[in-house]
């Protein structure tokens, strides 16, 4: 069994989804759970299988700048041993265990585990990870940094295991150090008061003797087979065993890792390219060489112009360093929405609202007319023949959505066509939108308030996220969608006091006469969107305000507006005018050839929203068959009840006519 282990990028590459497409559809790994293996930080096993299967995805890797190594991984022969003291001297350092000394000569070669074993780290991590998502989103998150890590460390239960390896990285001994369980003394001047200071000092002092260092600090954090730290009960002794021997195994293929060493890239093919482009133009210049016995000779001397060009080429020295993004921006501003243009909202509670409402009006004793009114109409059943055909108009609605998601076929992100499609995905946020009660990173929220009146909660104020887009992301791209004015099923739902956020904590001192309810989707959920696809309205300035726009830079500029000044007379006449004008004209045609030129990435430039007349639905499934159930359903009952309704109210029309 071999390992395919890659070193993660903390920010997601621009092509990344190209890769994870080709991961899937080539070599049949999982897409989402490749895309967490690739992305973050630290180690990461990607996969495991035959040597032979696994170096056929290598090439895909190293095309695409992902460290990693195949390595074929030991079984551990023993565990580092105990340290009880330490002797320092001038060419060694001799740790005294339990059971023999450990003998570090001056030069060694040293993997240094620094290990937190209470799962304070993890837990940090995973803390920062969520904060930085939240706030950042998926691409951006930043983890936790080294600094922060080194002081977790030592602020929890730390561990340093040292391992002495000979020249192949093979493990030949190894020590484990726990702070307070060995003699200070050794350390001379070094030495503290403190035990986590004291295993510090060690840790710099084996940096010192070393001649190869390797020091790992992400035991816990790292996604590696039988690597794993149980966080459940850390200070039992079953706990603490398994850990330590976890810690063992990590130690182990961290020394297998450095033996099989990383895949490297092509860059000795590169040279070896350049050296041969270097020799032809060498032998073009002058043929008279190639004619001769002298290629050989060149030959040398092409690759060492080749390795001066690599080592100073200006472009590989000046390149930036990655850094991460700004982040997702903030959301625009949040609208409270009425519901009464929806015909979920009459259809929902329009029966029961004039139901009381005629009702109310039937009690009233100031106005007879009224009351008059009302009996009228349920005597004569014009009431009930309202509603059936109330709900006729509902069901037959249902029904003609049911018939459009069943007609219309599922689009890829990649290739869709304007007007109406549907496509299924995973909601990703494209601004940092939290739900305001439940504080849950998502791309949509709706939020109702009541107040209890007369032992009936009645509806206070509504609020939803609908004015704020997102992104839906399959497995060929992404695109946006707009879900103004449409329905949205959101499958989690939380209720509450006001006050209260994050778990809802129930015990909060609250108003007992007022409820929160939260429906929320949250981001990476599987949605369905049948909507209308459509190009994205520009916000950029046209091509005459980009003209005008830079004909004023060039005469705030009067060192630009020089080089038009043909006759040097230091005026710029109508003519010179003219001519300034038109270089500024032919400017920005070009930049906007050039732009246009740039492919631009589907969400940028096409959107899936309402269009007036047209359904739009938000789902929160990916199976389209319990949708249109749903909605079968739904039309079903609704005409059931017309068909009930209509009958009650002929026979009460006959019956106030007879």
């Amino acid at each position: 069994m071999t390992y395919l282990i890659v070193e993660q990028q903390q920010q997601p590459p621009d092509n990344l989804p190209e890769l994870l497409k080709q991961l899937s559809g080539k070599y049949g790994l999982d897409i989402y759970q490749s895309r967490q293996r690739l992305v973050g930080r630290g180690l990461s096993l990607l996969h495991k299988g035959e040597r032979k299967a696994l170096e056929e995805i290598s090439p895909l890797l190293t095309a695409n700048n992902f460290v990693h190594y195949l390595v074929d991984p030991r079984k551990p022969e023993f565990v580092p041993l105990r340290l009880r003291s330490l002797s320092i001297e001038n060419e060694k350092i001799v740790f005294t265990t339990q059971k023999r000394e450990v003998v570090i000569p001056k030069g060694a070669n040293l993997l240094v585990l620094f290990a937190e074993m209470s799962g304070a780290l993890a837990e940090k991590s995973v803390s920062q990870l969520l904060s930085s998502h939240a706030y950042r989103g998926r691409d951006n998150v930043r983890h936790i940094a080294e600094h922060k890590v080194f002081r977790t460390i030592l602020q929890g239960k730390p561990i340093l295991d040292i391992y002495l390896l000979d020249a192949d990285n093979t493990v030949i001994d190894a020590v484990r150090i726990f702070p307070g369980k060995f003699d200070p003394k050794g350390l001379g001047e070094r030495a503290t008061v403190s035990a986590t200071q004291n295993l510090d000092r060690i840790l710099k002092l084996v940096e010192e003797y070393a001649g190869e260092f390797t020091l790992a600090t992400d035991f816990g954090l790292v996604n590696l087979p039988g690597c794993n730290l149980r966080r459940e009960t850390p200070d039992e002794p079953d706990t603490q065993r398994q850990n330590q021997l976890s810690l063992a195994r990590y130690g182990w293929l961290r020394a297998d890792i450095l033996r099989a060493g990383p895949v490297l890239t092509s860059a000795p093919e590169k040279e070896s390219e350049l050296r041969d482009s270097i020799a032809a133009a060498m032998l073009t210049q002058n043929p008279a060489l190639a004619a001769g016995s002298q290629v050989e000779e060149i030959l040398p001397i092409a690759e060492q112009i080749a390795k001066e060009i690599e080592r100073d080429d200006p472009v590989k020295e000046k390149k930036p360093p990655v850094t991460a993004e700004e982040g997702l921006p903030a959301p625009p501003p949040i609208r409270p929405t009425c519901n009464w243009s929806k015909p979920s909202f009459w259809f929902g509670s329009a029966g029961a609202a004039i139901a009381i409402a005629i009702v109310a009006l039937f009690e009233l004793d100031s106005s007879d007319s009224f009351g008059d009114l009302a009996a009228k109409a349920f005597q004569s059943g014009f009431i009930f023949l309202l509603l059936s055909a109330l709900l006729v108009w509902s069901g037959f609605s249902f029904i003609r959505l049911k018939r459009q998601i069943e007609n219309t076929p599922t689009s890829k992100a990649r290739s869709i066509a304007m007007g109406m499609v549907e496509v299924k995905g995973r909601a990703i946020r494209q601004y940092a939108l939290i739900s305001p009660m439940s504080q849950i990173p998502c791309v949509f929220y709706r939020l109702t308030k009541f107040r209890r009146e007369n032992n009936q909660w009645q509806v206070t104020s509504s609020s939803t996220s609908d004015s704020v887009p997102f992104l839906l992301e399959d497995d060929t791209g992404k695109v946006e969608i707009d879900p103004a004015g449409c329905r949205v099923s959101a499958g989690t739902k939380y209720e509450g006091r006001p006050g209260t956020t994050g778990m809802f904590d129930m015990h909060h001192p609250a108003d007992s006469d007022e409820k929160w309810v939260e429906e929320v989707v949250i981001e990476g959920t599987l949605l369905y969107v049948l909507g209308f696809a459509s190009v994205k309205r520009s916000n950029e300035p046209t091509m005459a305000q980009k003209k005008v726009e830079a004909l004023r830079e060039l005469k705030r500029n009067p060192q630009a507006i020089e080089q038009f000044d043909a006759d040097g007379d230091g005026r710029i006449s109508e003519q010179e005018w003219d001519s300034a004008r038109q270089a500024v004209a032919d400017k920005v045609l070009r930049e906007e050839l050039q732009k246009k030129k740039q492919r631009k990435k589907q969400e940028e430039h096409i959107v899936i929203g309402k269009k007036k007349g047209r359904p739009m639905v938000i789902a929160e499934t990916h199976s389209e068959e319990r949708l249109t159930g749903r909605y079968a359903i739904y039309a079903s009952l609704m005409l059931a009840a017309a068909v009930g309704l209509a009958a009650w109210g002929i026979n009460n029309l006959l019956n106030f006519f007879t």
